[in-house]
């Protein structure tokens, strides 16, 4: 027999459930690196910022979050963004590793206080039964998401809609492409082989074209979406080579061909700029979270534009190992302090003798950068930091001594902010 029972656990003692279907990670994730995943949030998928507003600055009790214990642990199985929220403001350390910075006015001193929270401690069926129907019947999933809950949870096979996004990216990037209508009428096995794909349990996705055209053509099946050419009640609905030809008829879309060379499909750049030229402008599909700053930089020669190309080579040869995440760490606060001696030096300052001068070369940068008449242009990273929304300084000094948990997004994030500085100083133009 299921049981529900009401505790009172610490807030200290709840574990963030890594296997969310919001935003599914690596098993043995921490709650820093839960909690720092969805700050960043590339995927969209946490939203904590605007479920800081819902919340309000207190914790609605009515809404207990779901925990099941796990070999001795209290997993939250729901209510991981309020559990967060508590975590991150309960936390000092915690806090301090993340920079501080998500709540931009006072912080509410009633969620700070509230070290231990009722509990509804239930099996874990029970409390996957519970998550489905709560988030089946009030719409908070997608079919992404739902498709991930059935695959993680109920034993299902992983559906094409699943595969089509961990090779692409662009439905779990593009809030729009994860609707019902996209997964079970656009892109089905027989519409995606119309195009030139191929679903293949063994292989994945693969496709009959270069990876350049490929690119175009996924850029393409988003924007047929984006701008509403394909939805459910046009005329091309549960369609997909028609509008590709019709709207796009620089790329020759062709049937799959089993004898042909055959590609696997990978993840969209940030910019394709060996693409075609066409008259239709191609929206970029997302903002990879893949690339070291972001993009390549595009830097005038000198001892600068050196250091950033040692450290972009040692990220593209080595980036899957946990010590040289560390090392990139260390080496965005080094590429600062190179740009800042350079500066200074160019200036005929006397401060480009003086010690960790990057610290003085960071308040130049966002004292000019916030005047400029570019701001509009800047990632969303880097208007944070701008906004003092992002400690980066703070963050760098803890990368140098080695006392912060390094993870990959935080080093793509901070080295962002750090690229867009070093451009903005030393790039071509």
């Amino acid at each position: 027999m299921r049981k529900q029972n009401i505790e009172s656990i610490k807030v200290s003692e709840l574990q963030l459930w890594s296997e969310n279907p919001r935003d599914p990670i690596d098993l043995e994730s921490t709650d820093y690196q839960i909690i720092s995943r969805a700050l960043i949030d590339y995927k969209k998928k946490w939203n904590l910022q605007t479920f800081i507003k819902e919340m309000g600055a207190y914790y609605d009790l009515s809404e207990l979050p779901t925990v099941v214990r796990i070999n001795g642990q209290n997993v939250v199985y729901d209510g991981n963004r309020r559990i967060a929220i508590l975590k991150y403001l309960q936390n000092q350390e915690l806090y301090n590793q993340l920079g501080g910075g998500l709540f931009y006015k006072e912080e509410p001193t009633e969620l700070k206080e509230l070290t231990e929270i009722p509990c509804n401690v239930c099996d874990k069926q029970t409390a996957l039964n519970n998550i489905e129907r709560k988030h089946t019947n009030s719409g908070t999933w997608g079919p992404l998401e739902r498709d991930y809950f059935l695959y993680l949870h109920r034993g299902k096979e992983k559906s094409l809609f699943i595969s089509f996004d961990e090779q692409t990216g662009i439905i779990s990037s593009n809030e729009k492409m994860n609707k019902r209508f996209v997964k079970d009428e656009m892109l089905t096995e027989q519409n995606l082989e119309k195009i030139g794909f191929k679903y293949n349990s063994n292989q994945g996705i693969v496709s009959n074209y270069s990876d350049e055209e490929t690119e175009i053509i996924l850029n393409n099946i988003v924007e047929l979406v984006e701008k509403r050419i394909v939805y459910t009640r046009g005329k091309y609905r549960a369609k997909l080579k028609e509008p590709l030809q019709n709207e796009y008829p620089e790329i020759k879309i062709k049937k799959f061909d089993e004898t042909k060379k055959k590609k696997k499909l990978k993840r969209i750049r940030e910019n394709n700029k060996n693409s075609q030229n066409t008259k239709k402008r191609k929206t970029p599909v997302r903002k990879s979270n893949e690339i070291l700053f972001g993009k390549t930089l595009q830097l005038k020669p000198g001892r600068v534009n050196e250091i950033y190309s040692a450290i972009d080579s040692i990220y593209k040869n080595e980036k899957n190992t946990e010590a040289i995440l560390a090392i990139l760490g260390m080496s965005l606060r080094f590429l600062l302090e190179v740009g800042a001696r350079v500066y200074y030096k160019e200036k005929g300052s006397s401060n480009s003798e003086k010690d960790q001068l990057y610290k003085d070369f960071l308040r130049l940068a966002k004292q000019e950068m916030q005047s400029s008449k570019e701001i509009v242009n800047y990632l969303a990273f880097t208007t944070d930091w701008l906004n003092n929304k992002i400690n980066l300084e703070g963050i760098l000094g803890k990368y140098a001594h080695d006392n912060i948990i390094v993870t990959k997004s935080n080093i793509i994030e901070n080295s962002i902010i750090v690229g867009e500085i070093i451009e903005h100083y030393f790039g071509r133009n």
